[in-house]
């Protein structure tokens, strides 16, 4: 191959090598997305998807606006939902969860630390993300949209939470079958996500291998209604007197679950049952942690 032959294909191979690098038609070339609200079936006061934190994003390398919101559905599984959302089109760009309170740079993003939700699927239009389940809501405070291939901080929404403490979710009072049972069931939806069943008033019997049952069925005044219909197992029961807490496993769907059992498991007793029904004023009591 002659001289200019050598020079005219080193000169594609740059321009394409630059090419891919940049790629300089998606400045002009917007991704639009249109996604709806994730699936939620049979849908309810007590099963309905709850709003974790929000923030509106704000431009950094580039103008970037709309909103951010983090859900936990009613299957327990947890999303980040952009709405009104725009931004520059450009090469390998992510969505982050950023531990950063806010970030306007890109060093800030890079040294407070983050969790990728995965590629951004369009520059414009609403669109979700799925949260994994062993991420602590916690720990991240933003989201970022951030070019991989060029380290750069296009835009981040600072999110803060929707709400100032526990959300009630559904409630319910006790009545005795086996033995007499009383207080007030309550699940609650805390500002980090996580969800608890609290006791309070609560008073039963004490026994052998008492446990504390969510059960399938909307009422139970026997026992084989509450076996018949299903269960999930909370834990044994802290105490027969008192206030108490319950932590609710993260992937459990609440809209499959309808009442609170004290099962006494040595003998299958129901001791007493508490129906749940929907949200309720009660979210402004506490929620402390008991033994």
């Amino acid at each position: 191959m002659s001289r200019k032959g050598w020079i005219g294909l080193t000169v594609l191979v740059v321009a394409a090598v630059g090419w891919y690098a940049f790629r300089p038609e998606r400045l002009f070339v917007n991704q639009k997305v249109n996604e709806q609200f994730p699936a939620v079936e049979k849908a309810s006061a007590k099963a309905a998807p709850v709003e974790l934190a929000s923030g509106r994003f704000h431009g950094a390398a580039h103008e970037t606006k709309g909103l951010a919101t983090i859900y936990r559905l009613p299957d327990g599984t947890r999303t980040l939902r952009l709405t009104q959302f725009e931004t520059s089109n450009g090469p390998e760009v992510q969505v982050y969860l950023g531990a950063a309170a806010d970030a306007k740079d890109n060093e800030t993003v890079t040294k407070a630390g983050f969790v990728t939700l995965g590629a951004m699927k369009g520059n414009i239009g609403d669109q979700n993300y799925d949260i994994p389940a062993d991420v602590d809501l916690a720990k991240y405070h933003s989201v970022t949209i951030w070019c991989h291939r060029f380290g750069v901080n296009f835009g981040t929404a600072p999110i803060s939470s929707s709400a100032s403490g526990p959300v009630a979710l559904s409630t319910g009072r006790f009545h005795g079958v086996a033995h007499e049972t009383k207080g007030v069931a309550t699940l609650y939806q805390l500002a980090d996500g996580k969800r608890v069943l609290r006791l309070t008033e609560f008073a039963t019997s004490n026994g052998p291998e008492v446990q504390v049952y969510l059960g399938a069925a909307a009422d139970a005044s026997d026992n084989e209604t509450v076996t018949k219909a299903g269960f999930v197992t909370l834990g044994p029961m802290k105490g027969n007197v008192g206030d108490q807490n319950y932590d609710v496993p993260s992937d459990l769907d609440l809209s499959k679950y309808h009442s609170v059992t004290i099962w006494c498991h040595r003998f299958g007793v129901n001791f007493g049952t508490a129906p749940l029904s929907g949200q309720t004023a009660a979210a402004a009591a506490p929620v402390r942690q008991q033994s």
